[in-house]
């Protein structure tokens, strides 16, 4: 038997210290959510972050790119791209900024309002199939811990 077919699938593989590491865990937590909840918005036509960078702009009308990139925690080299394909389908604007003509404000459209209706759902039920998993208390302390993981990493909220 080859190195290759050694392990077909009758036993899981041995992945030494990569199962006790917290980052990992984390890591592959956040995947089987995001990949329920991204399953789930193609079918509305967005990933889940075109949902949050849409949720920003719905919230704050007007906003500069370099004020949603910090908010998303994004360069502007990942959010151009973004504000680029949600332009190209209706679901936000670039107009000038009426202090300076020179600077571009997002704005959502109306589509886009619509479509993040259509979203808001989607993602709500992606994060409550997370804390049917947790007691109110079990869920706070998950929620406190992940702050302060945050916090010392210099991350912010």
């Amino acid at each position: 038997m080859s190195e290759e077919t050694a392990n077909d699938g009758a036993q899981p593989l041995d992945q030494g210290i990569l199962h006790g590491l917290l980052g990992r865990q984390l890591r592959v937590t956040h995947l089987a959510v995001f990949r329920t909840i991204e399953d789930q918005l193609a079918g509305i036509g967005i990933t889940p972050q075109q949902f949050g960078l849409l949720v920003i702009v719905d919230r704050n009308p007007g906003a500069r790119q370099t004020l949603i990139a910090k908010a998303r925690g994004l360069d502007k080299s990942t959010l151009v791209p973004m504000i680029d394909r949600l332009e190209r389908d209706n679901l936000l604007e670039r107009r000038p900024l009426a202090t300076d003509r020179r600077i571009r404000a997002i704005w959502i459209t109306e589509r886009g309002r619509e479509v993040l209706r259509q979203a808001e759902p989607i993602v709500q039920k992606g994060d409550d199939l997370i804390r049917a998993q947790l007691s109110d208390a079990e869920l706070a302390e998950l929620v406190r811990l992940m702050g302060k993981v945050r916090k010392g990493l210099g991350v912010p909220d």
